[in-house]
């Protein structure tokens, strides 16, 4: 057994294979008593380059609520994150807020609407401008994605798609219950699902500037699945998960699966100590 796991575990390094960074953490706006902040943050591997990245904001052409008085798929901002790479921290916060009471990594302002409904996307190879119309149809599907490609993205989800806000444009979903605004969202980095944050700023899960907290209980290290043993099943999470960012895998929830994930499950199997 322990010949195998180094072989096996190994084998992303030697191929060069790194996971590319995901969006971790936004704040679309606050309530009081600090207003108009807003950021957004990615979570990555040290000393990974963002070249080539951009952040890609999607809502209406108006500022509507209703879509039919809007245009779904205009293009509200786009971010170039050129030359950039991700901190020893692994945390990249990108924000123009003078409030906000953590320094940016890149100052700029995304334009980050709030009260309705707002696709982001992290994209690379990104030929498109702000004001651009994605969707030409207003049907839902975009017309045009000019860029390579699609790394990550999360829609936030206050209205109806296309019946009381503007239609989304990412499978990962933020989505407000009842007619409440999203504020704030932030991604599980232990279940890779995201979880609507406080209105105002600091809220209690807040974590701009670093690794989000675990949103999942876990009964004892390593037990990733909540089965109150650590055995095959954790490692099976580790391995499946080897190099990734955000997923159960993460057993230490350092952002990142890796051997230090793999030891600590090894260093706990068996029962719980309930």
């Amino acid at each position: 057994m322990k010949r195998v796991f180094p072989m096996l575990l190994a084998a992303p390094a030697m191929l060069g294979l790194q996971a590319d960074p995901k969006i971790s953490e936004v704040r679309l706006d606050s309530l009081g008593p600090l207003f108009n902040v807003e950021y957004l943050e990615l979570i990555g591997i040290e000393g990974s380059s963002l070249d080539g990245l951009s952040i890609v904001v999607i809502g209406d052409e108006d500022n509507a609520i209703n879509a039919s008085c809007g245009n779904s798929g205009w293009v509200e901002s786009v971010t170039p994150l050129d030359g950039a790479e991700i901190p020893a921290d692994r945390t990249y916060l990108i924000h123009a807020s003078s409030l906000l009471l953590v320094q940016p990594d890149l100052l700029a302002d995304l334009a980050l609407e709030d009260a309705d409904n707002l696709t982001v996307l992290l994209v690379r190879g990104a030929a498109v401008s702000a004001g651009e119309d994605l969707d030409l149809d207003n049907d839902g599907v975009l017309d045009s994605t000019p860029w390579k490609s699609v790394v990550d993205g999360v829609a936030f989800v206050w209205g109806t798609p296309g019946v009381a806000s503007e239609h989304v444009y990412a499978a990962n979903r933020a989505v407000a219950t009842g007619m409440t605004f999203i504020f704030q969202a932030r991604r599980c980095l232990d279940t890779d699902a995201w979880a609507i944050g406080a209105a105002s700023y600091p809220g209690a899960s807040e974590a701009a500037g670093q690794r989000n907290p675990p949103c999942a209980g876990v009964l004892c290290a390593g037990d990733l699945n909540a089965a109150a043993v650590v055995g095959a099943a954790d490692l099976a999470t580790v391995l499946s998960n080897w190099g990734a960012i955000g997923t159960r895998g993460d057993a230490n929830a350092d952002a990142v699966v890796d051997a230090a994930d793999l030891s600590l499950v090894l260093a706990n199997w068996g029962f719980c100590d309930l």
